[in-house]
């Protein structure tokens, strides 16, 4: 009888400590760190690379690593959805204001992030003449 109380109580032990790893995992959600690799582009300059080495030296990705192959194949650490909008050739993240210009419906709303698929061009400078130009942009919530 000791034996099989005690493996209930390893068993519920074990449940228990699964539900606290997994609600943790949630709640930090998209700002949570993770390592991805991806490759740059074939465009030269490599504009995935210039984004990456610029998030770098920002504090915003680390452990970056990058071969001399072409496109380069890019290795770094940093929050999921920074990974995810600068591995898209043609995304462009902006820091100062947790969005991503270009990145797509389905990758933006599975990390949480709010869609708008016609933002505006200038939204980040109101007062200057703007091109009547609309972009996707997928936001987050700020850190």
């Amino acid at each position: 009888m000791k034996k099989i109380l005690s493996g209930i109580l390893v068993l519920v032990g074990l449940v228990l400590s699964g539900c606290a790893l997994t609600s943790q995992t949630e709640s930090e959600g998209t700002h949570a760190e993770v390592t991805r690799q991806f490759l740059g582009s074939k465009a030269v300059p490599d504009t995935v690379m210039l984004q990456v080495m610029e998030l770098k030296d920002a504090g915003v990705l680390k452990d970056v690593r990058i071969t001399r192959s072409i496109p380069a194949q890019i290795t770094a650490t940093g929050p999921e959805n920074v990974l995810a909008c600068v591995a898209s050739e043609g995304s462009r993240w902006f820091e100062h204001q947790q969005e991503c210009e270009y990145m797509e419906e389905k990758t933006c709303t599975d990390l949480g992030g709010e869609f708008t698929p016609c933002a505006s061009a200038c939204r980040d400078d109101p007062g200057m003449a703007c091109i009547m130009m609309c972009v996707p942009v997928c936001s987050f919530p700020k850190s």
